[in-house]
């Protein structure tokens, strides 16, 4: 493979207490991402480890700077939050999940590579750990729970849970991971129209440490795949599931009404019918309210909703169409800097790393802060926009936006907020807002909404960009 065709990777190291096999994991990893990739990093999340694991990637990212990164929670928060942190950080082309046990080997590495590379459009590549050292208790549960969750919600794998696989970039940017759902990855692919397949892979007995799960995680397992199943079938229809239950429980209850007329019924026999048949009547109703209940939160949801998987798309070819497709990076006015100037002042380290990386995928110039002072500070004539968060510490948002308007009146600002209050977005339109949004916002509704307040920069300034409005 040449140079240029090979990949960037990126693998996702998320740890508690392995301070014994973090150093040999990193060798391992480093000698298979040399050979097979053009660039890499290693990003391990310390899920709040009691050892030496943290100092032990001190020294390694020291010794190892270019392709080290790591970070570390304060307390443990579980592998899912850790694998979303992971998720959020990754920007390879190809990303890779692995236990930090050395329980997976790394040299498997090329043959997940080659198998997502091989032309059938796979989106997953999943290890399948066929002969497992592990002991007899946690194989047998986990061989029926793999079966029954290929079952259900249809994706079939062997081994679900194998915390070794390999991705595409788009798959992880849009995989949302809370709870335990790391057990439910395909599954939640799936559902988004992503392909998953499977590569048998060696797995080693564990040399150190001891494992982290147990006999709970089969029944949390259970339930997880019963709340994928909910939101895989239903997310967008949750009163076809709820009306279901409602008829069922009508039927039932008429059914129970006419058993009381056999004649002869014993006495204790028809007093039972007679108390129960109320319950499942009443209850439809109950279960109707809550269908209705679920249909407007869905509808709240999706109101501003215009994300869909579209991955390909053909347009007319006429010079209207060919017009609009123009990058905002492509045309500037002649003597500025090439790239369009964003200001992102957010005091949460997440949510500004995902504002920044976001954008700055779209090819502009992202410029940070963590305060309103600091953001005054960087007014300049050729900021374009603003992203402030309304409630920052000590001068807050909504205190500095009308001094943002004075020093630079056709900066556009977009105000954020984690409130959902409606009197915080109309606060910050009265004081001079371009926009509104509320945390956490959707990728694309950010990008979009950028683009339009570029838009009105661009009629109340020289600095006229023209925007890409087909992507």
């Amino acid at each position: 493979m040449s140079t240029l065709k090979k990949p960037t990777l990126s693998f996702i190291i998320p740890l508690k207490d392995e301070d014994q096999t973090i150093v040999e994991l990193h060798s391992r990893i480093s000698e298979q991402a040399k050979e097979h990739s053009r660039g890499w990093e290693i990003i391990f999340i310390d899920d709040g480890s009691d050892d030496n694991s943290w100092n032990v990637i001190q020294e390694i990212a020291k010794k190892d700077p270019e392709h080290v990164r790591a970070l570390r929670f304060r307390t443990n928060r579980t592998k899912a939050p850790a694998l979303a942190t992971g998720y959020h950080e990754a920007s390879g082309e190809i990303v890779f999940t692995l236990d930090a046990d050395l329980q997976d080997d790394p040299k498997e590495i090329p043959r997940f590579l080659e198998k997502i590379n091989e032309g059938e459009g796979w989106d997953i590549v999943s290890g399948y750990k066929e002969k497992r050292h592990d002991p007899w208790h946690k194989v047998l549960p986990s061989r029926v729970f793999n079966a029954l969750l290929s079952k259900v919600n249809g994706v079939k794998l062997h081994d679900h849970n194998c915390g070794f696989k390999c991705y595409r970039q788009e798959v992880v940017k849009d995989l949302p991971m809370y709870g335990e759902m790391h057990r439910m990855v395909p599954s939640l692919a799936s559902i988004e129209g992503y392909r998953t397949t499977e590569i048998v892979v060696e797995h080693h007995a564990r040399q150190h440490g001891v494992s982290k799960y147990g006999v709970k995680r089969f029944l949390r397992g259970f339930l997880d795949m019963w709340s994928v199943f909910f939101v895989k079938n239903y997310r967008e229809r949750p009163l076809h599931l709820m009306g279901g239950w409602a008829i069922l429980c009508l039927m039932l209850a008429g059914f129970l009404w006419l058993l009381c007329f056999i004649p002869g019924l014993p006495a204790g026999l028809k007093t039972g019918l007679l108390a129960t048949a109320p319950i499942a009547f009443f209850t439809a109703p109950i279960l109707i309210v809550v269908g209705f209940l679920a249909e407007l939160i869905t509808n709240r949801h999706y109101a501003n909703q215009t994300d869909v998987p579209i991955i390909e798309r053909i347009d007319l070819p006429n010079s209207e169409v060919s017009s609009k497709v123009i990058s905002m990076a492509d045309e500037t006015t002649p003597g500025m800097d090439t790239k369009p100037k964003i200001l992102v002042a957010d005091d949460d380290p997440i949510t500004r790393s995902l504002s920044s990386r976001t954008l700055e995928a779209e090819g502009w110039n992202v410029q940070t802060t963590a305060t309103a002072e600091s953001a005054l500070a960087a007014i300049k004539p050729d900021i374009n926009v603003i992203l402030l968060d309304i409630y920052l510490p000590g001068l807050s948002g909504l205190e500095a936006l009308p001094k943002i308007k004075q020093l630079s009146p056709a900066t556009q600002v977009v105000v954020l907020s984690a409130s959902e209050k409606a009197k915080d977005g109309a606060s910050a339109i009265q004081a001079g807002a371009f926009d509104y949004l509320s945390k956490p916002v959707d990728k694309q509704i950010l990008v979009d909404t950028v683009k339009r307040a570029f838009q009105m920069n661009a009629s109340l300034s020289t600095n006229t960009f023209k925007v890409h409005s087909a992507g």
